[in-house]
């Protein structure tokens, strides 16, 4: 019946929604290994000669509490167009100041090239890494990114990468880092556990054995949206030397903190991969991040951040991420 099917679902939501993973991730550091302790030697930051858009300005006067990474692609302009008219234009979120730029490498053509150059003109936002902008060099961006946020925007206490494809609820993200007691080591987001490497050699997500041997990687976040502090950030630079190349930029950057000593610390209120329907809830107080919101909608889950599509009652906020995950199960049905 369709009440039995609800109460079914209300049970596996209980079981996966996300409160036993958090309670888990705080206790994994201890067991992590890694490099011996928390990393803190200064890693080699990337040159001048690594961009072809550097945007040294693009921090300046001064550093946000939270800098923004925006992962995108040279033809992506609708969905750059989408955040920038959304959350992604916001200059202060939660009662913090935040940023947020979006980083690619090279298009396939000068024509493209020039536009992007053009785009980077009018907004100033874009950081364009040397590097042929395919999905086999995702690791090379994040890298990239990353490297970026050291050299030129050092004083970011918080530094969180997305895909252009996410809906970040920045005042509440924020609000939840400026309350953290000790966050400087913080690697924050739906984290993953015991996932084996794809071993067929026809899959895009193919990691030979000669890369990483081991049957399962160790715990890593969801590379959908994640959380770095600006000391751990420089904790996964400075492994990265000492780190495998592994494809999939998400468990490399897992696999980099590892080294580092940094535990992954798991939240809820991050989608990961999943797409929740359009609630003024989810979107708007519950969750941090939703995945696979194209640029048509992303407007209109900003506006639910300004309570705008409905109310959300004391019920609904008191339930949470339970209810959207009930919510995004039904819609599968």
């Amino acid at each position: 019946t369709p009440l039995t099917r609800l109460g079914g679902l209300a049970l596996v939501s209980l079981l996966v929604g996300g409160t036993g993973e958090e309670l888990l991730s705080w206790s994994l550091a201890p067991f992590l290994g890694g490099g011996g302790g928390f990393l803190h030697a200064d890693p080699p930051l990337p040159g001048p000669d690594s961009f072809l858009l550097p945007n040294v300005d693009g921090c300046r006067p001064r550093a946000p509490f939270l800098l923004v990474l925006v992962a995108s692609a040279p033809g992506h302009t609708a969905q750059r167009q989408a955040v920038r008219a959304s959350w992604g234009g916001a200059r202060r979120a939660g009662g913090y100041p935040v940023r947020t730029l979006f980083a690619l490498g090279a298009p396939g053509s000068g024509k493209e090239q020039a536009r992007l150059e053009e785009e980077s003109q009018r907004h100033g936002d874009l950081v364009q890494g040397r590097f042929a902008d395919t999905y086999a060099n995702l690791t090379l961006k994040t890298m990239m990114l990353l490297g970026w946020a050291a050299a030129h925007c050092p004083g970011a206490a918080f530094v969180v990468k997305v895909d252009d494809d996410v809906f970040l609820n920045l005042p509440a993200l924020a609000r939840h880092l400026g309350a953290l007691p000790s966050p400087r080591q913080l690697y924050l987001g739906r984290v993953h556990w015991r996932v084996q490497p794809n071993r067929d050699p026809g899959n895009r997500h193919h990691v030979p054995a000669s890369a990483y041997p081991a049957g399962a990687f160790p715990p890593y976040c969801s590379g959908t949206a994640y959380v770095l502090s600006g000391d751990a950030a420089l904790g996964v630079l400075g492994a990265a030397p000492h780190v495998p190349p592994v494809p999939l930029e998400d468990v490399y950057v897992g696999l980099c903190a590892r080294w580092a000593g940094l535990a992954p610390t798991h939240t809820a209120r991050m989608a990961g991969s999943t797409h929740y329907p359009m609630d003024p809830c989810c979107y708007g107080e519950v969750l941090y991040s939703v995945h696979q919101v194209g640029p048509q909608a992303m407007g209109a889950a900003w506006a639910m951040v300004g309570g705008e599509g409905g109310a959300c009652t004391p019920l609904h906020r008191g339930l949470g991420v339970l209810r959207c995950k009930v919510l995004a199960l039904l819609e599968g049905l």
